[in-house]
């Protein structure tokens, strides 16, 4: 039997590469959990937008993450 490897989401991996602290992460969750649904934005939109996160550590994560 093969066992099933973690997929880590996006903002556990801007975590683990220190781009981003837990603080952070759960107030862009708020952010995204108080927009209509269907208009929510993407985590990695919202944590640009409120200058958590640089341009560069959202594509490090996003590669990251493709490689899982």
């Amino acid at each position: 039997m093969v066992e099933e490897k973690k997929k880590y989401r996006l903002g556990e991996i801007l975590i683990n590469i220190g781009a981003l602290d837990e603080a952070q992460l759960e107030k862009a969750l708020e952010i995204q959990g108080s927009q209509a649904p269907d208009e929510k934005f993407p985590i990695g939109r919202i944590l640009l937008e409120e200058g958590f996160i640089e341009p560069n550590d959202l594509i490090e994560a996003i590669k990251i993450q493709s490689t899982q």
